[in-house]
């Protein structure tokens, strides 16, 4: 029995079979916490590597409050160098794949080499064991987990992760993928199919009076939040109750962002009411429950692939985009990725997606067959190939997800200065300037925003130490945070430290992609953005958007400076 972040990680050779115990210095530790922070510790080292080399290592790690009773902590984050974008890389996944590998007493999980053929790796509190599994290699996700079958956590690459497709998730039974960034395609070329994973270690809670005030505390909170718990919250309709917000507000794309000219109506939070009986469901213990499952056990889509498949494809049939999403967590495809790539190659080619094979397509990409291959490398690659490279929306190489930055200058610049590539969730401007939390902020100015979207970065780094799901932040601050996790340790923190912990993960992610040969130049938009208007938004002003790019650079080399006086 362990208080929070144990400080025991389980490293596993895959070319030679060893799988042995570290113990990482208290300093690392209280440093870089646990989930996204520890991910990135043990990357640093590694920077120079390509994302396929050898020991060029994929880093599976939970937070410190996973295991306890707080809601929305049941989350591992993976880390690794993506394929895809070529970037330093984490993303999360919720459910009982986060909760075992907490109960192991290990902090984290870290795979190197690359096996000589097919293996499954099989965590138990006896030890751990590679095992071959050739039977399971070309496989779909469901029917690899139901091959697995049992309490245990499970995380499955499917056929794209197996054939180093650049976008190939990770899927998890009873949770989310570790979808973006490619990191299924490390896990296959490293010949892993499958992580099977039970534990039975309690996490002890060092000072259970202070527990207990914090935590009833983060409750109150939670319940008063109208966003996770109002009529029209998350709780109640599912992420997709953001299809009807971000429509109104202009920032539903449309095809390849362009203007949004679909029927939303046929996909909202109503039409999936209406034609499917579902339940609500969540990642393991989670009082939230965001998600919706069909009596089969498969997923209804969410947001993000609801706005991705209905808007930057342009596809109206709500039957149709549940399939489609529902095919690529059986394929081991990231969704945002695959349409928004899918898009770029319909406005290229002039095909319409609502009239060809898209189940046939999404094979193909997820073999690399066919017009599959080129397809398979990601939007910047194909647009690129097809020679039309300002087609792409994407930064450094990340394809963007369905948020339309023209309606949120945060956005525009978060996009731009993440560290992962366009990612939404780096900073989450979307808190503020859509969901008014912890502040309300004006979407449509650039003043100010270089030092809001930097402090953003380093608190929402600092939340994914923690490894909460990102919407706890619509009802709590670091405050709540921190005096969690000083209960659960034993140790004192405040919202100053976590802030500094999250500056120190962002500044050593930057630290990374400049090794891999990223420059500030890189830190830019796709030009549609500042040339187009869209559903009734001007352009982005790119001389204002500059302005504040060059303020956010000044920021960063002052923090920088700081720390090495």
């Amino acid at each position: 029995m362990a208080s929070g972040a144990t400080g025991q990680i389980l490293r596993v050779n895959l070319t030679t079979g060893r799988c042995y115990q570290e113990t990482l210095s208290s300093e690392t530790m209280h440093g870089w916490l646990g989930g996204r922070g520890i991910g990135t510790a043990l990357l640093r080292e590694f920077s120079g590597c390509d994302p396929f080399d050898s020991d060029s290592p994929l880093v599976f790690s939970v937070g410190p409050l996973c295991n306890t009773p707080i809601p929305l902590s049941t989350r591992c984050t993976l880390t690794g160098h993506s394929p895809l974008t070529n970037t330093i890389f984490s993303c999360s996944s919720g459910g009982p794949f986060a909760w075992h590998l907490k109960r192991t007493g290990f902090s984290a999980l870290v795979l190197q080499g690359v096996s000589a053929g097919p293996c499954l790796l099989e965590i138990t509190p006896d030890g751990a064991t590679l095992v071959p599994c050739s039977d399971l290699w070309g496989l779909d996700v469901r029917t690899t987990v139901l091959r697995l079958a049992g309490e245990n956590g499970v995380a499955v690459i499917g056929p794209a992760g197996e054939n180093s497709v650049r976008y190939a998730s990770i899927e998890t039974k009873g949770g989310e993928s570790f979808g973006r960034g490619g990191l299924g395609a490390v896990m296959g070329h490293k010949g892993v199919k499958a992580i099977t994973i039970r534990g039975d270690a309690e996490t002890l809670i060092a000072n259970q009076p202070a527990f207990d005030k914090a935590f009833n505390d983060l409750m109150r909170l939670f319940k008063a939040s109208p966003f996770l718990y109002g009529p029209f919250g998350i709780s109640d309709q599912g992420t997709v109750a953001l299809v009807d917000l971000l429509l109104q507000r202009g920032m539903l794309p449309g095809t390849n962002f362009t203007s949004f000219s679909g029927k939303a109506t046929n996909w909202n939070a109503a039409a999936l009411r209406n034609q499917f009986s579902s339940q609500a469901d969540g990642c393991h213990d989670c009082l939230v429950a965001c998600k919706r499952l069909l009596a089969d056990g498969l997923s209804l889509p969410g947001y993000d692939e609801l706005a991705t498949f209905g808007g930057l494809c342009g596809l109206d049939e709500l039957g149709t985009i549940t399939a489609i999403s529902n095919q690529c967590c059986e394929l081991g495809l990231d969704p945002v990725s695959t349409g928004a790539t899918l898009a770029v190659w319909s406005e290229i080619t002039g095909q319409s997606l609502s009239r060809i094979s898209l189940d046939k397509l999404l094979t193909d990409i997820s073999k690399r067959t066919g017009q599959g291959d080129l397809l398979s490398f990601g939007a910047n690659k194909l647009a690129n190939q097809l020679g039309q490279p300002d087609k792409a929306m994407t930064v450094k190489g990340l394809e963007l997800p369905p948020y339309d930055p023209r309606a949120s200058t945060g956005l525009a610049l978060g996009y731009a200065t993440a560290p992962h590539g366009g990612s939404h969730l780096t900073a989450w401007p979307i808190a503020s300037e859509i969901l008014r939390k912890p502040v309300p902020t004006d979407r449509f100015s650039f003043d100010g925003k270089a030092r809001i979207i930097a402090m953003f970065e380093d608190a929402n780094a600092a939340v994914d130490t923690l490894a909460l799901c990102r919407f706890s932040a619509a009802a709590v601050e670091l405050e709540e945070m921190a005096a969690l996790l000083a209960a659960v340790t034993g140790e004192s923190y405040g919202p100053a430290d976590l802030m500094q912990i999250g500056r120190r993960i962002v500044a050593s992610e930057q630290d990374f992609n400049r090794s891999n040969g990223f420059t500030v130049t890189d830190d830019c938009l796709p030009t549609r953005f500042f040339a187009e208007s869209a559903n009734g938004l001007a352009p982005l002003d790119q001389q204002r958007f500059q302005q504040e790019l060059a303020a956010y650079h000044r920021i960063r080399r002052a923090q920088v400076n700081d720390r090495s006086k």
